[in-house]
């Protein structure tokens, strides 16, 4: 955002309007700073974060007409990091709510909420319900021989920022009675303001996260487990014992002093290790090893082509580790082409022992900064040994990004999901060279079109090391699947149109011998191209389709529609609609929100949903094996489409009891004359070769394949209709 100079200068927001007359410096308990900042600031805030060294629910009594307001108007949760030291009486509440056996029922609590007075009143009772009812989310900081001592308030609205940072804890004395000071920074006010904002949001994430190297940040149900909450009276300061007495605890250790070699011990065993339940070597995944044992052999440069479903995150993590045993210090980065791949990295990382760095979840080239410097400076001390970043193709694929990667010590991993994506020409033209070790991983790395982009990417990562194919993989690690071809026909409007089109395109057909292909030409191509994948015919197909199953019964269910037109999975969500079948539309504006989307998945994993419906953003690498049916409405005529789209439904699932999966693929084709199709130009008989060629890819690997009135008599059938 812009940084203006003074409040008069274009901003307009609740944030700027309630503190538009504050003052930058506080001095309590001369100044009411619950009423004249906090208050205000939380009943139009979108979202608060808190670090603070000490807490006392006794603190909701100042800030009560606050803290309700927030909890009516947001759906946020109040985010809170605190010391471990905590009165008894809230230690109480908070054990109480971790395992929900308040004496209190919910719904009394509930009625505190909104009743400023009641939540003055009732605060031990308020900090319980707002744990339990996940509105506040507390986690607690343990430094090795100090005091985590933070007093900072952070109000968000969208992208502006109030922080309230000073001596002042979240206390009753802290806000009222002690004499203390606050300073006030808003991030519009100047780029002084802005700069402390930056830090302060920073310093937060970090710790939230669990990034800094310097404290250890726990989760609340486990610092309640591990009894690492202490009790204290009136903010009495800890002593370096208390530091080190908790730190022991949380650590394991029963006894002092510190045995520093036993520690170390105990930090290794928690670095990058093999997960045991992990078989890779045997059974149904022995290609893993095999895999792996071909990019050692390639001098550890090379892309590992395996259809989806096949293992290929656990492949490349089982390759990592090894690396790692015989090449210490090692950074690993990892790139995927989108957010909700990071993000399901990110899980499998984390069964193997070390925490990831998810960049995506960083805003901006500052945070992005500071955390690499993070990472490089605990690679340089030694602190640790392994480092692994997370990122989105398209930070890798920033030159700002690559130099600070460039500058941390010691080798390099880099691991590419769907690296066929990284044949564009802002990467090939200018890769990163400083990486020792590559691997590329891929279904299809051969870019369709493309053979400059599929040449350079092989130059870079090296050629395709193993092949691990779906005829391969089937029957094995993914299961059998039946494939069924239902011909849908175009309407009168439609039909009239792709004639139209048609002899448009017939006037300019001597630019496809001459090679002089335009844009206007293109445009007719596609125009055309859309006709077949939104036919209005396709809807009904469907409805025809499902209504032929009990609905009540229908589950784990895909259905692909068309990028091209917004109308076509519009029309599919209205069918389920009317049928009363549950569903949810996964598209770019899901996907944009991982909490969003991972709540979806969810959802649809323990069927609470039946179907979704999906444009085009589950084709890579998202995994969701639990699917047993999918219906495609649309496919382009990209080969790579086809082999994610028929993987992504082959994966396993034993808990659902998942023996086979099912596709229904919607083709449509001009209209029939006579005993062929009326093939006008060279472009039109290629549309229909694509879509035969699909057909016959998809059938030739299906159960039912020879069945009659299966696949390949559907697949005879459209050849002899155009000839072939």
């Amino acid at each position: 955002m812009d940084i203006v100079s003074n409040s008069n200068v274009g901003v307009s927001t609740h944030l700027d309007g309630v503190l538009s007359n504050c003052k930058p410096i506080y001095i309590l308990p001369r100044d009411n700073i619950a009423k004249t900042v906090v208050s205000p600031s939380m009943q139009v805030a979108e979202r608060v974060d808190i670090m603070m060294g000490f807490f006392s629910s006794s603190s909701f009594a100042e800030i009560a007409p606050g803290l309700a307001a927030f909890l009516n108007n947001s759906d946020e949760s109040l985010r809170l990091i605190i010391s471990p030291y905590v009165s008894e009486e809230d230690q109480q509440a908070l054990r109480g709510s971790s395992c929900n056996s308040m004496s209190i029922a919910t719904s009394s609590i509930e009625k505190l909420i909104p009743d400023t007075k009641s939540l003055e009143t009732h605060t031990l009772e308020c900090l319980a319900w707002l744990i339990s009812n996940g509105r506040l989310c507390v986690k607690v900081v343990l430094m090795p021989n100090a005091l985590f001592h933070s007093k900072v308030w952070l109000f968000y609205e969208s992208d502006f920022v109030a922080t309230l940072h000073g001596s002042a804890n979240m206390t009753k004395t802290g806000i009222k009675g002690n004499r203390e000071q606050l300073s006030l920074d808003r991030n519009w006010r100047s780029s002084e303001s802005n700069e402390r904002c930056k830090i302060l949001k920073y310093e937060f994430k970090k710790l939230w996260l669990g990034n800094d190297p310097e404290c250890v940040t726990v989760e609340l149900p486990q610092a309640i487990e591990r009894k690492i909450l202490q009790d204290f009276k009136g903010e009495r300061q800890p002593t370096e014992d208390d530091y080190m007495r908790l730190w022991h605890r949380y650590h394991g250790f029963d006894k002092r002093p510190l045995d520093v070699e036993e520690l170390l011990e105990r930090e290794k065993s928690k670095h990058f290790k093999l997960p045991e339940w992990l078989v890779y070597q045997s059974g149904e995944y022995a290609h893993q090893e095999k895999a792996i044992n071909a990019w050692f052999c390639a001098d550890k440069r090379g892309i590992l082509e395996m259809c989806t479903g096949s293992g290929k995150t656990l492949t490349a993590l089982t390759a990592a580790q090894l690396l790692y045993e015989e090449s210490r210090p090692l950074l690993i980065v990892i790139t995927a082409p989108y957010n909700v791949l990071v993000s399901q990295w990110c899980e499998e990382i984390k069964q193997f022992c070390i925490e990831p760095i998810n960049l995506t979840t960083l805003k901006g080239h500052d945070e992005r900064k500071q955390a690499l410097t993070d990472v490089k400076r605990r690679l340089s001390r030694g602190v640790v040994d392994c480092e692994v970043v997370v990122v989105s193709n398209k930070t890798f694929c920033d030159k700002n990004f690559q130099f600070l990667i460039k500058e941390v010590p010691g080798k390099k991993l880099l691991i590419a999901d769907e690296c066929h994506n990284l044949g564009m020409a802002g990467f090939i033209q200018d890769p990163p060279h400083f990486f020792e070790y590559r691997l590329g991983l891929s279904a299809t790395p051969v870019r369709q079109y493309d053979d400059e982009g599929t040449d350079k990417l092989f130059s870079y990562f090296g050629e395709t090391c193993f092949r691990f194919s779906l005829s391969d993989a089937i029957g094995k690690c993914l299961t059998p699947y039946k494939y069924y071809v239902d011909l849908v026909d175009l309407n009168n409007e439609e039909m009239l149109e792709w004639y139209r089109l048609t002899g448009l395109i017939r006037k300019q057909s001597w630019k496809f011998t001459s090679n002089e292909i335009d844009d206007q030409l293109k445009t007719l191509l596609l125009k055309r191209r859309k006709i077949l994948e939104t036919a209005e015919f396709k809807i009904s197909t469907l409805e025809n389709l499902i209504s032929g199953s009990n609905l009540k019964n229908l589950q784990y269910t895909l259905i692909y529609t068309t990028d091209k037109d917004s109308n076509q999975i519009d029309g599919v969500n209205s069918l389920l609609r009317s049928k009363g079948i549950s569903y949810h539309q996964i598209t770019a504006n899901e996907t944009s929100n991982p909490k969003l989307t991972n709540s979806i998945l969810e959802r649809f994993q323990a069927g609470e949903l039946q179907v979704l419906t999906a444009k085009r953003v589950l084709d890579e690498g998202v995994n969701v094996p639990q699917i047993m049916q999918a219906y495609i409405l649309a496919s382009t005529t990209v080969k790579r489409q086809w082999v994610q789209r028929r993987g992504r439904l082959l994966r396993k699932c034993n808990e659902i009891g998942k023996d086979y999966a099912v596709i229904h693929d919607l083709v449509v084709l001009p209209r029939i004359e006579g005993s062929r199709i009326k093939i006008d130009d060279d472009d039109a008989k290629k549309i229909v070769d694509d879509e035969l060629d699909r057909v016959w890819e998809f059938s030739k690997l299906s159960e039912n394949a020879a069945e009659p009135g299966g696949p390949y008599e559907i697949v005879e059938k459209m050849r002899k209709l155009i000839g072939k």
